[in-house]
């Protein structure tokens, strides 16, 4: 009884859209420190993804980790979380189209 508590608190879609916005934003930091040494600093960042317009591709991959939220509430059978996830997948997808073409 104890377990079908906790599985009924994770299963909805805001707990699936936090997962689905929270992964992104740790893969783009995860990015940024695996490249430090280049950028020296922040700012540095910022220049090379505005002055290479990869950023549309460094979201691309940073979505990439939602994935693995996505088949893991699933698998967990928790549905509505992972329509959460989907849903702030498609949304950082709508973003990612306007920063590109916009």
């Amino acid at each position: 009884m104890e377990s079908s508590n906790k599985k009924s608190s994770w299963n909805s879609q805001l707990v699936g859209a936090i997962v689905g916005i929270v992964l992104p934003v740790i893969a783009f930091v995860i990015f940024y420190y695996w490249n430090i040494e280049s950028f020296q600093n922040f700012e540095g960042f910022k220049k090379f993804l505005g002055y290479a317009d990869i950023l549309p591709k460094v979201i691309s991959l940073a979505v990439i980790p939602n994935l693995l939220g996505f088949f893991g509430f699933i698998k967990m059978d928790l549905l509505r979380a992972a329509r959460g996830v989907l849903l702030s997948t498609i949304i950082i997808g709508f973003i990612m189209v306007i920063i590109r073409f916009g």
